[in-house]
Parts: C-alpha cells; structure tokens; sequence
C-alpha cells in the first residue's frame, strides 16, 4: 500500500506540475493521430477546446493535423508526421517587453501566424529546428525540419533564417543576426530557403525549382486560415482584420476571446537580401576600373557566332586579353577569366553584399551553331572575410530553357579562388580580386542538347 501510494501520489503531483504550467493556447482542430506530450512524458489524445500549455509538445501521425488558437490571437498548424515543442509563450498586453514566444519544430511541416506577441516584440520570437533559428518581421510562414534538412516558405512578411551554432545558440531567443543570415519575404511567393546538414548558409530555392517546399510535402487542411492577399497587406487596418477574421472562421469554436490586434508597422520586404551587419557599414558600389576580364573561345576546329558578338579561337582569345599585366585565373568550355598580376590581400574581418556590376552569358546547342544570348536575375554574392566564407546565387533565363538557378557556397583561398564546397551547377570557378574589392566568377551548367555559361563580375 505504501509502494502503491508512492505511485498514486507521484502521479498526482506529475498531473498537478502539468496543470499549473502556462496557457499559451486552446487546440481548435484535432484530427488524426493527434497527441499532446507533457514535459514529464505523460501523453494523452488532443481535442478540441484542451488547453495547450508552455513545455507540451503536439505530436501528429501519418494523417494527423492540430491547430492551435494561441492566447494572443496567433494561429498554429502542426501537419502529419510531426513533433512541435511549445518552449516559451508569454503574452503582456500591458508591457510588450516582456512578451515571448518560442517554439521548436524537431521533425515536420508546421505553419505559423504571428499573433500580438509576436507583433509588438518581434525580437522576442524564436522558431528553432534541428539546424536552424527563424526569427519574424510579422508573418506567416510554413516550416519543415529533420535532422537533415530545414526550409521555410513565406506565405506574408518575412522571415530572417540562420544556421545554429556558436554564434547562433539554440538556447538564445530572438533572432539571429550573423553573416550566414538569411532574409526571404513574400515578394518571392512559393520560392523557399533550404539549408542543408552540411551546409554553411540557407540557399534560396526558386519558386521555378521549388519541387520540395514544405506545402508539397505536407499540405494544409482546408480549415486552415486563408492567406492574406498582397492587396489587403497595403492596408495595414484591413490586412489584421482579414487574419483575425480569417483565424476567427477557422477557430470559431476557440473558447477564449481575445482583444482586437494593435496595429504594428511592417517594414516592406522585396527581394531577400542579407542583414545589415553592425560589423561594417555596407558601402555603396563603387564605378571603379574592372579588375577582372573575359572573353568567349571556342575548339581550333568550331566556330560561332554568338549574338552581337565573334567568338575567338583560344590561342587568339588569350593573346588579345592576357597582355603581360595580366593573368589567366580560370576557363571553362566558353570563357576564360583574367586579373592583373599582383599578391592577394583579404580583410581580416567584416563581412559584405557585393554587387552585380556586369554580366555575359549564353546558351549553347551541340551542335554548336544554334547560340543564343541569355539574362541574369537576383544576382546575390556575400563575401566574409572574417570566416573566409562566401555564398552565392542567380538565376539564368533565356529561350527555350526553364530558368535555372546558380548557386555556390564555399570557402576562400590564400590566392583569393573561390573554392565551392556547395554547388548547383556542374562548374563554378571564381576569385576575388588582388585588393578584394571585386569579385568574378564563371559557371557553366549542361543540357540535355547543349549547356549554358556566364560570367559574373561584382563590387563592393
């Protein structure tokens, strides 16, 4: 009896812990294999009306689905196959300092809408997987995790995502601001950013490329709230209107009512870019003299006539542009690339977005005659000294390809190469220049009948 008491009482007391801990939000939606886990282990089937307290974990099966009405109006989904901790939810209407969200998603697909929390104290927010920290500029957007792989899509707003590590603790809350941050807003709906176990950076996945994003591997229930239009996010009145009407709709049986969201400015986000580090300030680019030159070359026994322009062959393609000043870096089946002669000199420290200054590239079919001219768009290249680290990426579109995506993660050498660790497309070869004010790479990517190439020159 004494033994059994133990039991009973431990038991008691493991219930009680449980119930004291902190509302953050009362399940709306409970479908499937659904289950909320207790931080003492304890697990019981989730429903409708249940309170979800700080330090429970939603689990789903195979087709489980659970959304979670949180205590400031937010709105969480947690799709099947998935394990989402509630770490910390803390709501102050009356002090917005101490407001604190943070939320882990250790396997899955999760959706999250920023509530007034979140809102008001957008420093305090934290979505940490496996590899990565997503902090918030008033948002809605879907995560999946495993140990192997995180992405995160924007569906409204923006999301700041960076690599866990010793300058982004898991432990820590807000977001991270390091060189490897990345920022993805809604202007680039349905594109997605991907970082990898063995990845330096988050990459940016065109919507064009997107075959992996986290609503095509895990899609929402219909219950789930519509997503704010770009012509309701002009009105900032109307936009948090529409999602609480929208989250309303979708919670209508939420036992708990809530007061209406203080507006919150939204900073206009376009195309991701990388933070403004406090490290340096980032300098306008310079219309300095080229550094770097390229030419187009082809076999002694080929020749054609890409658009506006006559190839050369390689023997007078390097005479013309290797004059004794200058140097051949790298070369591929259309380019060769050249710097003036000198010793390389990197900064010890800082870390900056380069500009795209100029650009070449083609399109080229086996049989060598059909070349066409292509474009270069969101061309992205930050460069940090400090870690010796770059990260890369465009995307290329011409007739009658689909627009491919070049990117490249690496490290830099003594000489200044560009020595990729991560690419996309068959050959990468760059460097900076002597005094690292400017960079240059060139890529080449093979086709079913031809391959396409560029080059790239940037600056500061």
């Amino acid at each position: 009896m004494a033994a059994a008491c133990i039991f009973a009482c431990g038991g008691t007391l493991a219930a009680d812990a449980a119930s004291s801990a902190e509302v953050a939000g009362t399940v709306a939606l409970a479908i499937g294999e659904a289950t909320l886990q207790d931080a003492s282990g304890a697990v019981h089937a989730a429903a409708r009306g249940d309170a979800v307290r700080v330090g429970q974990t939603l689990l789903t099966g195979p087709n489980g689905h659970i959304h979670v009405r949180m205590v400031d109006g937010a709105f969480v989904s947690v799709r099947p196959q998935s394990r989402f901790r509630i770490e910390e939810y803390r709501y102050d209407p009356a002090l917005p300092s101490n407001n604190r969200v943070k939320f882990v998603l250790e396997q899955g697909v999760a959706r999250s809408i920023t509530g007034r929390a979140g809102e008001a104290a957008r420093e305090h927010y934290r979505l940490n997987t496996p590899l990565a920290a997503i902090g918030i500029r008033g948002t809605d957007f879907v995560v999946q995790a495993s140990a192997d792989v995180t992405r995160v899509l924007v569906q409204s707003g923006a999301v700041a995502m960076s690599p866990l590590g010793t300058d982004c603790l898991a432990s820590a809350s807000g977001p991270c601001n390091t060189a490897a941050t990345r920022v993805l807003s809604a202007a680039m709906r349905n594109a997605y950013l991907e970082l990898g176990s063995h990845s330096s950076v988050p990459l940016l996945v065109p919507a064009s490329r997107a075959l992996n994003s986290p609503n095509l591997i895990a899609p929402p229930q219909a219950e789930e709230p519509a997503v704010v239009s770009k012509a309701d996010s002009a009105n900032l009145v109307s936009r948090d209107a529409q999602r609480d009407s929208n989250v309303k709709l979708a919670l209508k049986n939420a036992s708990e009512d809530h007061p209406p969201a203080a507006v919150v400015q939204e900073p206009i986000a376009t195309a991701p870019a990388l933070p403004t580090l406090p490290v340096l300030e980032k300098p306008a680019a310079p219309a300095a003299p080229s550094q770097f030159w390229w030419g187009r070359y082809v076999a002694f026994d080929t020749a054609y006539v890409p658009t506006g322009k006559e190839s050369l062959a390689r023997d007078v393609l390097l005479a013309t542009l290797a004059p004794s000043a200058r140097e051949t870096v790298v070369g591929n089946d259309m380019f060769a690339l050249l710097q003036p002669v000198g010793n390389f000199s990197m900064p010890k420290s800082g870390s900056f977005d380069f500009k795209l200054a100029e650009s070449e590239a083609y399109i080229v079919r086996d049989d060598r005659t059909r070349v066409s001219a292509a474009t270069i768009s969101s061309p992205v290249l930050n460069i940090n000294f400090g870690a010796s680290t770059y990260a890369t990426s465009l995307m290329v579109n011409g007739s009658g390809i689909a627009p491919l995506s070049v990117q490249s993660t690496g490290t830099i050498g003594s000489s200044g190469r560009l020595n990729a660790t991560s690419k996309s497309v068959d050959k990468f070869d760059g460097i900076l220049s002597t005094d690292s004010s400017q960079a240059a790479y060139i890529f080449q990517q093979g086709l079913k009948d031809g391959f396409v190439a560029g080059a790239t020159r940037w600056v500061r």
